[in-house]
């Protein structure tokens, strides 16, 4: 069916600059006036790049219009041929200069004459073993684009399938990347009246989504609960150990914190030992006089009850009769000797027994209270040791819950920076596979490079064919210089060299954008490790960036059309290019068109010879025949 498509198709075809720029909607219009339909099917159908007149012909008409000789339209020139078949019957008098001309010119021209019935015998015979042989080659191509038409058929099947699976591919990527769309938040603006100062919003709208990311909690009321349980540790600190301790550990300066000296504590504590050596000793030497006083007074007790027993004794014995003077000596003697002897024990007793067994006492004497000072030593050790036990798990815990958000933010931020690289990893695919499709899109666009195809194409060349009658000039210029001629086809060898020269050309591009890569990944590695330096030196451990980008939807649903637009493109791409080379592969006619292009174009002697081989050999079939 004709259309406004077909209608641009065709201009196209026929070397058009400007097709490219036209739509086919805006000639639909043209098609609906009957009186145009002959002209456009004609234009359509039948009309390609060989009806199209050359430089050199559209200089020759403008010449011969510009010359001021009449032209003769349509009418006129019907007029002419019938007055040209009508002319030989109205010729009588031409017979009278017949007779008169020489007989030899008549000879000469009768042979002439059949040289070129001859010579158009064997065209004709040449042009009928075409035919036969053009009919079987129709033949052959009819079956061929059957079979072509089934394989196109099972390609488009194919491909049908393969859209389908990256339609699914495409769609499961953009519930992915609208799932992940979702879990990022939405910071929103700074809120606070005239004067006062500005207030942060909720970083959860109400009704939004829960929070997914460890970055989209707010770390405020953890950190006033750390900080007042701080305060209050610190209180106990204060309360339990001793004052002053608070202040010492917030103002941390090197002033509330002295080196020590071991020499001036060992000083110290030989001072220390000193005095409690001084102390005890005086103690040890408080006891040995109370002791030697309490022998004493225990000594002066015993004489006293022993000089009472006596003189009961005495009085008990003056109711016997008294003995004699001499008894009495003798009984006083003998008091003597035992007296001298008991003083003998005491003096040996105060000198050895009673000393040591009083030291010996006095140092039982230090062993409580050195036991006591310990045991009151080790009990008050132990408070300090249980509450600085509970202090210090305090601090433990606190530090673990510090380290453990910031692992845990750590890996956050990791995560997020690993998933943002594959992101740019894919972005920078697709804008790749978007350049080289616009090369092609641009390279393609050029009608010039594309084959013509016609709706009837002539498969005979004949003398009419434009591309026969340069072929034909290019044979006669055969003595020419190949810098000077015209270049009236386009060969596929010229196609080749510009294909390899895009070729180098993108490889070098290539090349260079590994380069750039390398380049700025290293840049990259540096800009990393100069962030977390200035991240470490500006940051604390309870700090850390949030990374959310908020045009990541856009862009991925951009990427998203732009994948779309390429998956189609490139199907119609490889659609043409099957196409083109089907038709190439199952056409001989074309495939011999090419060469003779070819040998065109490299070689004039080489064309010419090709030429007078097939006329040869079919001339040598005719005459078989």
């Amino acid at each position: 069916m004709l259309d406004g498509g077909r209608f641009v198709e065709a201009v196209a075809r026929l070397g058009y600059p400007g097709a490219s720029a036209l739509k086919g909607e805006d000639f639909d219009w043209l098609f609906d006036t009957p009186e145009h339909q002959h002209f456009l099917r004609f234009l359509c159908n039948t009309v390609n790049e060989n009806n199209v007149l050359t430089a050199e012909e559209v200089r020759s008409f403008r010449a011969l219009r510009d010359c001021g000789k009449p032209l003769l339209d349509e009418a006129e020139l019907a007029e002419a041929l019938r007055a040209c078949r009508v002319a030989p019957a109205h010729g009588a008098p031409s017979l009278t200069r017949l007779e008169e001309t020489d007989v030899s010119q008549l000879e000469e021209e009768l042979q002439a004459l059949r040289r070129e019935k001859r010579l158009k015998t064997q065209r004709l015979r040449r042009l009928q073993v075409l035919a036969t042989a053009r009919s079987d080659t129709a033949l052959r191509l009819a079956s061929r684009r059957e079979d072509a038409a089934a394989g196109l058929r099972d390609d488009l099947a194919a491909l049908g399938a393969e859209n389908a699976e990256t339609n699914g591919a495409l769609q499961a990527l953009a519930d992915e990347v609208k799932r992940l769309a979702g879990f990022l938040r939405v910071e929103a603006p700074l809120q606070g009246g005239d004067g006062a100062e500005p207030t942060p919003a909720p970083l959860l709208a109400q009704g939004g989504p829960a929070p997914v990311f460890l970055s989209q909690l707010s770390l405020e009321p953890y950190l006033r609960q750390e900080e007042s349980n701080t305060k209050t540790l610190a209180l106990y600190t204060q309360k339990q150990f001793f004052t002053g301790i608070t202040d010492m550990v917030e103002t941390s300066s090197r002033a509330n914190f002295p080196l020590v000296d071991p020499g001036g504590r060992a000083q110290e504590d030989e001072g220390a030992v000193e005095a409690r050596r001084t102390e005890m000793a005086r103690l040890q030497w408080a006891h040995i006089v109370a002791r030697h006083q309490l022998l004493h007074a225990r000594a002066q007790e015993q004489g006293a009850r022993a000089g009472l027993q006596w003189i009961t004794q005495t009085l008990r014995g003056k109711a016997k009769p008294c003995a004699s003077a001499q008894a009495l000596q003798m009984r006083e003697a003998g008091f003597r000797q035992d007296l001298r002897a008991v003083e003998g024990e005491l003096e040996a007793l105060g000198r050895a027994a009673v000393p040591a067994a009083v030291r010996e006492s006095a140092r039982l004497l230090n062993v409580p209270v050195v036991r006591g000072d310990l045991q009151l030593q080790l009990a008050r050790q132990r408070y300090y040791t249980s509450r600085q036990d509970r202090v210090c798990a305090c601090l433990l815990r606190q530090k673990a819950s510090f380290e453990l958000l910031r692992l845990a933010q750590e890996l956050e931020l990791r995560e997020g920076g690993r998933l943002r690289g594959r992101l740019e990893e894919l972005g920078g695919t697709l804008g790749r596979c978007d350049a080289s499709l616009r090369r092609r899109l641009h390279a393609f666009a050029q009608p010039e490079l594309g084959l013509a195809h016609a709706a009837r194409p002539c498969s005979i060349i004949g003398t009419r064919d434009p591309a026969f009658s340069r072929l034909c000039k290019a044979l006669e210029r055969d003595g020419e210089v190949a810098g000077g001629r015209e270049e009236p086809f386009r060969t596929y060898e010229g196609l080749e060299r510009a294909a390899r020269g895009r070729r180098e050309a993108l490889r070098s591009a290539r090349e260079a954008l590994a380069g750039a890569g390398r380049d700025q990944a290293a840049a990259a590695a540096r800009l990393e490790a100069d962030r977390d330096s200035l991240h470490g030196a500006a940051y604390s451990g309870l700090q850390h960036l949030v990374l959310t980008p908020q045009e990541l939807r856009g862009h991925l649903q951009h990427l998203e059309a732009e994948l779309g637009s390429l998956n189609n493109l490139m199907k119609d791409m490889v659609g043409e290019i099957r196409g083109k080379r089907a038709q190439l592969e199952h056409n001989r006619t074309l495939r011999r068109e090419r060469d003779l292009y070819v040998y065109f174009h490299l070689d004039d002697k080489l064309l010419k010879r090709v030429v007078q081989d097939l006329e040869g050999r079919v001339c040598g079939k005719g005459e078989c025949s």
